[in-house]
């Protein structure tokens, strides 16, 4: 004879798989793409504006720009910038355009092109006075 208590969660335990599934398949919609995701399937994300976060791993200067790399806890993801460099170690959530032909040296990388930051405005220059003379 089958126990009141196993027959019910026989019933939710499928209903319980199918939600927990739903919600990990919703997480790229919900956080945006995870680099892993992103390298597996470059050429669904390139192209497109994703939005990463992680730890800075390292800093590489380039003759155009500036580069660094971030782990994300799935993987590592290059992100070109002409902005500031964030410092080693870092926490930082970046956003910009998935350039899946990225090369780094003769290493390819998928990156992302940050967009260039805003120009800080300048004060403007004081008038001169003039001197009653």
């Amino acid at each position: 004879m089958e126990h009141a208590r196993t027959r019910g969660t026989r019933r939710i335990a499928p209903i319980a798989v199918l939600g927990i599934g739903l919600v990990v398949a919703s997480c790229d919609w919900i956080f945006g793409p995870r680099a892993k995701t992103i390298a597996k399937h470059p050429e669904r994300y390139n192209g497109q504006v994703i939005t990463v976060a992680g730890k800075v791993k390292e800093r590489i200067d380039l003759p155009r720009g500036k580069c660094y790399i971030v782990d994300d806890g799935s993987g590592l993801i290059g992100v070109v910038t002409k902005g500031p460099m964030p410092s080693m170690g870092a926490k930082v959530k970046v956003q910009g355009r998935v350039d899946a032909s990225f090369k780094l040296g003769k290493r390819p990388m998928i990156a992302i092109i940050a967009p260039d930051p805003a120009p800080t405005p300048r004060p403007a220059a004081p008038l001169p006075s003039r001197m009653p003379g």
